[in-house]
């Protein structure tokens, strides 16, 4: 997972996105959480724009182990029959 920052005429937004191959083999990205404008995030994580940055990397480091966590945790359930032999 990365930072996204999209710069616009009027605000700066702040993404988390997850890249990925899909699987005609060609890369692309998806948006996982929006953080919020830069004007919005000012108010609430610091007075500069590189504390905003900086709490936006942590948000993408905590969102990336989250995610780890969960890709362990999944279980596959594979049934078996009695009658049946394995292949």
């Amino acid at each position: 997972m990365n930072l996204h920052i999209s710069k616009s005429k009027y605000a700066e937004s702040f993404y988390i996105a997850k890249s990925y191959v899909k699987t005609n083999g060609s890369t692309t990205s998806t948006i996982v959480r929006k953080l919020g404008t830069l004007e919005q995030l000012l108010a609430e994580h610091g007075p500069t724009r590189d504390d905003v940055v900086a709490w936006a990397k942590n948000e993408v480091r905590i969102e990336t182990e989250k995610y780890k966590k969960d890709k362990e945790a999944k279980t596959v359930l594979i049934s078996f029959h009695a009658d049946r032999q394995l292949a």
